[in-house]
């Protein structure tokens, strides 16, 4: 009966909570910056489209009152008590206030058809080519570890990403590969906190476009109807019209002119992860200066609701690799 009570709650909240529409807010300036004379847009060393992200302060995490709400959710909808849903989500507190300056990040995920340029620039082998193996999502069998799988082919066996996917976005890379990448670029991987900044676009909502996910509206790629034989926790009642990944910019952009910054995949950040937000600098914020992880942002197409929120953190060894995550570059502005 209890259990029944639950879950007529969250959905009650859930349909409350579908139509409400982003809470936008200009970001503030910060003293002395001079961002307003940039350029919008700039193209990196690699070809890569990159817009500018105007300096300013914006609350980073969720409040315990939003994430006992994504506990209660996830008790539901996953079937784990409490204390698992707690562990997942509890490091996005304590919520707080963060300065960042102006920088430049890309419009869109890097792309095979990049990462391929890459790659016949500097002869740079991935660690999934080192080592011969990735994780990839398995019909049947769930996430498991596959003997040749890699970036040219994500699930292994013959499925090649050229040329019918050179679009999509690059998966099956390590921490270390995106960084080699973006360092070849002339830029660098963004800090969690730029991430979450430019993902919200000013806004304080779950999402970039508001708390819900209407069926009617290309969002992003998410975990939906097409890819439940493979993963589970979908979004349902929505289909994106992928099961595995996109190619890039196929759905909304957000108010920061970004695509795909939630869902298709999720994107390694520069930061280390260190659980909660605690000691954390209020202006231009880096993470712990060592670790045993790497924070990644965004939730991808394997992921439901609850892990594509704009204040979801994941976070994995960074020598793994996976068919679901990726990477987009930022670089500073120049002074």
């Amino acid at each position: 009966m209890l259990r029944l009570v639950a879950v007529l709650s969250i959905l009650t909240w859930m349909a409350a909570e579908l139509f409400v529409p982003s809470v936008w807010s200009a970001p503030v300036p910060l003293s002395g910056d001079s961002s307003r004379d940039i350029p919008a847009k700039m193209t990196g060393k690699d070809g890569a489209p990159m817009v500018l992200i105007p300096s300013g302060e914006f609350w980073m995490g969720s409040t315990p009152d939003q994430v006992d709400r994504v506990v209660k959710e996830c008790e539901v909808t996953t079937g784990n008590d409490a204390a698992t849903c707690q562990g997942w989500f509890q490091n996005e507190m304590p919520r707080h206030r963060v300065a960042l300056n102006a920088f430049y990040l890309d419009s869109y995920e890097v792309t095979n058809r990049l990462f391929e340029k890459f790659v016949q620039a500097t002869g740079y082998k991935t660690m999934a080519e080192l080592k011969g193996m990735a994780k990839a999502w398995v019909e049947g069998e769930g996430l498991q570890v596959v003997k040749g799988a890699n970036w040219r082919q994500p699930q292994g066996g013959q499925t090649s990403t050229q040329p019918q996917q050179s679009d999509h976005p690059v998966v099956s890379v390590s921490w270390s590969d995106a960084d080699a990448y973006c360092r070849w670029a002339g830029k660098r991987l963004p800090t969690e906190a730029e991430w979450e900044y430019a993902a919200r676009a000013g806004t304080q909502t779950r999402f970039w476009w508001g708390n819900g996910i209407p069926a009617s509206r290309r969002l992003g790629n998410f975990a939906d109807e097409s890819a439940k034989h493979l993963v589970g926790g979908i979004v349902s009642g929505y289909d994106d019209g992928y099961i595995r990944t996109a190619p890039v910019g196929s759905y909304e952009r957000n108010a920061w002119g970004l695509y795909d910054v939630i869902g298709n995949v999720g994107e390694w950040t520069a930061d280390w992860y260190g659980g909660n937000y605690i000691r954390t600098p209020e202006q231009n914020p880096k993470g712990p200066s060592s670790g045993q992880f790497r924070v990644i942002r965004g939730g991808s197409w394997a992921n439901g609701r609850l892990r594509i929120r704009s204040a979801n953190r994941d976070w994995d060894t960074p020598t793994y690799r996976y068919d679901s995550i990726g990477f987009r570059c930022a670089r500073d502005v120049a002074k």
